[in-house]
């Protein structure tokens, strides 16, 4: 439990970085500072946090955007007017809000930190989200208000937001109705019709530009409203430099395994995660961090030029962050099924300026064929969603170099009951549920009684975007692990624990439960420790094991 005296520290903390900010926006630790703060924090309406300081926090893609849009609105949320419209939600419902919402003077939607929040992060609220859709509800369906100025401009920014999401907002029978019947005059919207860019913007809140317009070399600098012309240029440029990048992918090995092949299918449409900014850590930090789980023999064989290899690196966030971390001597290798994803993090990776990463296509189980031997090798989330997760360990143990390390992050059966249970939920739909069948489940989920079991799936990001949920509960391929089975495939395989990455609370609490335990504690005790907090890893098991030196 955290004293008051310790959150009005923390308080003060965080209106300082908001005060720095708006006389020096080019202030990175101060932004840093900020987001680590609201990672762990949530401030209301006692606290003075300086609006354009928190705007100016924005602007650096090197911090966490998303705890800045987390707490952005939770901060909006406590003042007027985002507050007066959460309580009209609340008791005369999301539709009266968003007509509050949608008039022509209404103060939120010209809000820029609440346009910032929606714009570089993903709205991880449901009320915040209810009202965001019964807005887009009611300009699809009142066509008129898309020609005010206050509402268009404010549409573009939800466009942005659910570009964020993959368009995870629920629609209903009436508004899918009214999209299907929206033509798009696209010759007369490039040549900057403002009927055909109005109609046009309709859509684009509800599919991705694309899927509109396609992907070819038209040209679109004339479309109206300008707004929109901007963000569609931005999102065709995007999708023109992931296309380079995945045909540019080299291919380490062939992808044949059946379950491989269907997991590579899931996420080629649904890459995961679709991250926007990233923490950096300091280059060269790794050794720092694995301290707490290696000796400093055990870390010499990161003192230096290392071989890293990400497995099953997915879009690419723990590639670029490991990339940082281990630091510019270290050559650290990024392989996963999906090309799609592996080019949505080579494009990042651009962007963020890492040097000492490459991106591959292969297959955890045929890495005997590249004889590439690893000091380091990183695997998370990705062993619970093959047909044999310790085949796939055993492939990574095998080039894994003695005295390496591996970090390895699976599932846990306890944590994962809720989720498991759904299987059985009349209303679930399957892995092979189309995406309107799961915005469907998803509202349903959304819709029920607060304080059932099912509500925790709102604690997850994931709960917040469309691959992100369909990863969470409508997985192809999913398996669960208890400690004691990591055990057994550890001492099977000869491997060293080196004990889980969890925050300091986790830890202490752990401690104070065994006081005599190593550093890392023990598996048969962590055991015991998460049947009494059965939340402990609602992510999942992320722990540090060593190969023996020969």
């Amino acid at each position: 439990m955290i004293a008051p005296l310790s959150i009005e520290k923390v308080a003060a903390g965080a209106e300082q970085c908001t005060r720095v900010l708006a006389e020096r926006p080019n202030s990175p630790d101060a932004a840093r500072l900020l987001a680590g703060l609201l990672q762990r924090f949530e401030f209301g309406a006692s606290v003075d946090l300086s609006p354009r300081g928190f705007l100016a926090a924005f602007d650096f893609i090197d911090v966490d955007r998303q705890a800045l849009c987390n707490g952005a609105l939770a901060y909006l949320k406590a003042r007027p007017p985002l507050a007066e419209l959460m309580a009209c939600g609340r008791t005369a419902g999301w539709d009266e809000a968003a007509a509050l919402l949608a008039r022509k003077d209404a103060r939120l939607l010209r809000d820029r930190l609440f346009r910032a929040a929606l714009t570089y992060g993903v709205v991880a609220d449901i009320e915040i989200e209810l009202l965001l859709t019964a807005f887009r509800r009611r300009v699809l369906m009142t066509p008129e208000l898309s020609r005010v100025r206050s509402v268009y401009e404010f549409a573009c920014v939800l466009i942005r937001q659910c570009l964020n999401n993959e368009f995870v907002f629920f629609a209903d029978d009436a508004e899918r109705s009214r999209i299907a019947n929206i033509k798009v005059d696209i010759d007369a919207m490039a040549d900057g019709d403002a009927a055909a860019g109005g109609s046009f913007m309709l859509l684009s809140l509800y599919r991705p530009f694309r899927e509109t317009v396609g992907q070819g070399a038209r040209a679109f600098d004339k479309v109206k409203p300008k707004a929109l012309r901007a963000l569609l240029i931005e999102d065709l440029n995007v999708c023109r430099m992931e296309a380079a990048h995945a045909k540019a992918l080299p291919r380490l090995t062939v992808v044949t395994d059946e379950t491989s092949r269907l997991v590579a299918g899931q996420y080629a449409t649904d890459l995961y995660p679709r991250w926007l900014s990233l923490d950096s850590p300091q280059r060269g930090s790794a050794i720092d961090r694995l301290g707490a789980h290696f000796s400093e023999d055990e870390l010499s064989v990161i003192d230096g030029p290392c071989e890293v290899l990400i497995a099953g690196a997915g879009t690419g966030r723990q590639a670029v962050h490991a990339a940082f971390e281990f630091g510019p001597e270290a050559r650290v290798l990024a392989m996963d099924l999906s090309a799609a994803s592996l080019a949505y993090g080579a494009r990042m990776a651009e962007l963020l300026g890492t040097g000492n990463l490459r991106f591959a296509v292969g297959d955890i189980l045929r890495l005997d064929e590249t004889k590439d031997d690893f000091d380091v090798i990183e695997c998370v989330g990705v062993l619970h969603h093959m047909a044999d997760p310790g085949e796939g360990w055993r492939a990574l143990i095998r080039r894994l170099r003695p005295g390496g390390l591996m970090l390895i992050g699976l599932y846990s059966a306890l944590s994962r009951q809720v989720i498991q249970s759904l299987s059985e939920d009349p209303d679930w739909p399957g892995p092979e549920a189309d995406d309107d069948a799961l915005r469907a489940y998803r509202r349903t989920l959304t819709d029920r009684a607060a304080g059932s079991d099912q509500t925790v799936l709102r604690d997850s990001p994931d709960f917040f975007t469309k691959s992100g949920f369909r990863d969470l509960v409508l997985h192809v391929r999913e398996r669960q692990f208890t400690t004691p089975e990591i055990g057994d495939i550890l001492r099977a395989e000869g491997l060293e624990f080196r004990g889980f990455s969890l925050s300091d609370d986790s830890k202490r609490s752990y401690a104070e439960m065994f006081p005599d335990d190593p550093p890392w504690g023990t598996l048969e005790h962590w055991w015991t420790f998460e049947q009494k907090n059965p939340r402990t890893f609602a992510g999942m098991y992320q722990f540090w094991c060593r190969r023996p030196a020969a």
